[in-house]
């Protein structure tokens, strides 16, 4: 699958946004956080409308979940 600049995605249950590439990975700048983050394309999914009830996650709620 491949994913353009721009387009809304979930990696891991959280919502976020396409950076651009890195390598093999693609970089994702989650809702909330400041800089992107480098994803495996094979965890990364379109985002629709089905998941709109998902939430952002705090800087708080990704520390505490690590």
């Amino acid at each position: 699958m491949s994913f353009e600049r721009g387009t809304r995605v979930i990696c891991g249950g959280r919502l976020g946004t396409v950076a651009g590439a890195s390598n093999s990975h693609i970089r994702i700048k989650f809702d909330g956080r400041q800089i992107s983050s480098p994803c495996d394309p094979l965890e990364v999914q379109p985002c629709n409308e089905g998941t709109a009830n998902l939430a952002p996650q705090s800087a708080q709620d990704w520390r505490a979940s690590a």
